[in-house]
């Protein structure tokens, strides 16, 4: 099942993928962050909380790896 995540302020809510149901929360200030799968609202804004943090992880991890090959370069060139 699609869910839509909204957004108001700090509070993050998860709502079946209806359009009728999307505008009235959009009407009281919400705004549309993303569209999840998943079985049910508490798991549908664990999927997204995990999509954020993939998106952080993977720079993250790429510079990590890139560190010691950079350090040993250095080394290197200065040696």
């Amino acid at each position: 099942m699609d869910f839509y995540i909204l957004k108001k302020q700090d509070k993050l809510v998860a709502i079946p993928a209806d359009e009728q149901n999307c505008k009235q929360y959009l009407e009281d200030g919400y705004f549309y962050v993303d569209k999840v799968a998943a079985c049910n609202e508490k798991s549908a804004l664990k999927v997204l909380q995990n999509k954020q943090t993939k998106v952080f992880k993977t720079p993250v991890l790429l510079f990590l790896l890139a560190l010691p090959v950079v350090a040993f370069i250095w080394w290197q060139i200065t040696r």
